[in-house]
């Protein structure tokens, strides 16, 4: 099976590349701001003792439970990045509203 990839290029203003470009660096931001977090409470997490008994025992539903509670601990669940990411996106909200399509 074959992938193609059809790259056309935008027709834009100037006025919206600036939006663009705005909203890409944001999001860029609030990423590597979220990664720096999770790998530092990931770091952390890896450093317990109780981290390395979870990864030396064999494969199961045990491990998983482990493993997951320490997740929890350490705040490396979806809902706790969403709830990090939260006050990010509160921050620089007014600059996601659509300025060409206010009334």
């Amino acid at each position: 099976m074959a992938d193609f990839v059809l790259t056309l290029p935008l027709k834009t203003e100037k006025w919206q590349e600036d939006i663009l470009e705005k909203r890409l660096n944001i999001a860029r931001q609030i990423y590597n701001a979220c990664l720096g977090e999770v790998l530092s409470r990931y770091s952390a997490m890896q450093s317990q003792k109780e981290y390395g008994d979870a990864m030396n025992m064999e494969k199961g539903q045990e491990r998983n439970a482990a493993l997951s509670k320490l997740r929890k601990e350490f705040g490396i669940t979806k809902f706790d990045r969403n709830r990090y990411v939260k006050p990010m996106g509160q921050k620089f909200r007014q600059n996601w509203a659509h300025r060409w399509c206010r009334k």
